[in-house]
């Protein structure tokens, strides 16, 4: 025997409603989704001017850098008090296997 099913009015009015709320709500999703986008669009823009006029700050100041750095001479240090030492004092990177005791007066 065949059976056949019949969809009820009721049952269409629910489908139906039932569509027309997915529907909206589609629609709700995708314009939020366009909406946050297109934001996020403009904030990247403008995080890239400002990365792009911090660059140009920075290649300033190491162009400046390198003009003070190449302006100092021996004459300019001993103008600032430094002095040339005649026993320099260094540091042994070696790895000794024993304690000393620095017996040095300064």
């Amino acid at each position: 025997m065949n059976r056949i099913k019949t969809i009820s009015y009721d049952n269409r009015v629910y489908f139906f409603w039932t569509m027309v709320t997915v529907s909206f709500l589609s629609l709700f999703i995708y314009i939020y989704a366009v909406n946050a986008t297109a934001r996020n669009i403009v904030t990247r823009q403008g995080l890239e001017k400002q990365i792009a006029s911090a660059s140009a700050n920075l290649n300033s100041l190491e162009f400046a850098y390198i003009e003070l750095k190449n302006d100092v001479t021996i004459e300019l240090a001993y103008l600032y008090g430094f002095k040339e030492v005649k026993n320099p004092l260094y540091v042994s990177r070696t790895n000794s296997t024993s304690l000393s005791y620095n017996t040095l007066k300064r």
